[in-house]
């Protein structure tokens, strides 16, 4: 894959991830809150972890 397109990709996770941590968030007293959230969560450690695993 090519660098600036990875970087696009990774970026565009991390605003998804960053969007739905603040929507679960804001509904964290339901379960369908806490699901987004952990979906959120997981969506942003993704691209990190690879980030990682490809730089070391």
């Amino acid at each position: 894959m090519n660098l600036p397109y990875e970087s696009n990709i990774i970026i565009a996770l991390c605003i998804v991830g960053f969007c739905l941590l603040g929507v679960g968030y804001s509904f964290r007293d339901r379960g369908w809150g806490l699901a987004l959230v952990w979906i959120g969560v997981t969506t942003m450690m993704g691209p990190i972890a690879y980030r990682l695993l490809i730089m070391f």
